[in-house]
């Protein structure tokens, strides 16, 4: 009894192009090398043999490299797997399913409930899905193609009109949906005491805001200008528009202010340190 044989066939009277069998062939030897890999076996431990051509089908025959007990019915499980695959494939709908729900959705197949774990654990760890549309894509291009049926040990598994190509081939991909952090940026007016000066490059400035010590960048132009002709010091009080952005935290259930986002958008007014003074002195 065959065992390990899945055979591809090519509707069509004409001929296929040789790009289009090359091409369908190597993704198939891909497919079987990553099932391969991820049953815990080794390229080396198997040999891929493909029949000449019959009637525009092709048969490709796996087998083990070594006589291992180890690799007992090894072949009938990788060319299953390989089966479950398609079928999954083909039949899955665009949202994710649990493992009990691709059980049954493989079992009407008639897969058999020991492939099951490992159809469910390399279509989620692997890129098996791109192969497989990748196929299609590339018996699409053939003019020459009107369909593709696929037999597992002379049992048909898939027979698919070259109509429905397309709509298989532009499916709605599984997106995973990754929800973003709520952030936002607050502006406000705020009164910073000045602790660090720099003058060079883009060196953020330190500031004391509400008694913490804060680094921030300044990105008011005109502000800027005033660099080589005003003068700046230790003790300074800056009026600005401070920008800052927050993250919120679903933990913690509230904004977390980014220590390194601060930005002074504007300049409002520069009061020295000896202007300070001098109105302490004056009361």
């Amino acid at each position: 009894m065959i065992n390990n044989q899945i055979t591809i066939k090519f509707g069509g009277d004409g001929n296929i192009k040789v790009d289009t069998l090359t091409e369908f062939l190597e993704i198939y030897k891909d497919l079987i090398y990553s099932i391969n890999n991820q049953l815990g076996y080794f390229s080396d431990d198997l040999i891929i043999e493909v029949s000449p051509p019959e009637k525009g089908s092709f048969k490709i025959k796996i087998s083990p490299k070594y006589e291992k007990i180890l690799l007992k019915s090894f072949e009938t499980i990788v060319v299953s797997t390989l089966a479950g695959l398609l079928l999954y494939y083909l039949t899955k709908p665009e949202e994710d399913k649990t493992l009990e729900e691709i059980k049954l959705l493989l079992e009407k197949q008639n897969i058999e409930p020991e492939i099951v774990n490992n159809v469910y654990n390399i279509y989620q760890n692997t890129s098996v899905e791109q192969k497989i549309k990748q196929s299609f894509i590339v018996v699409n291009e053939d003019k020459n193609i009107t369909d593709l049926k696929i037999d597992k040990n002379d049992k048909e598994i898939i027979n698919i009109p070259k109509s429905q190509f397309a709509n298989i081939i532009n499916r709605k991909e599984q997106i995973e949906i990754v929800h973003e952090p709520k952030k936002d940026i607050i502006r406000d007016e705020a009164t910073l005491v000045v602790k660090t000066i720099h003058f060079e490059g883009n060196a953020k400035w330190v500031f004391i805001f509400r008694g913490y010590p804060i680094k921030a960048s300044i990105k008011d132009s005109n502000f800027i200008t005033k660099l080589n002709s005003e003068a700046f010091m230790k003790g300074d009080t800056f009026k600005v528009i401070l920008a800052r952005s927050r993250t919120y935290d679903e933990d913690l259930q509230t904004y977390i202010v980014d220590q390194n986002s601060y930005v002074i958008e504007q300049v409002l007014e520069h009061t020295s340190k000896t202007d300070n003074q001098s109105r302490l002195d004056l009361k």
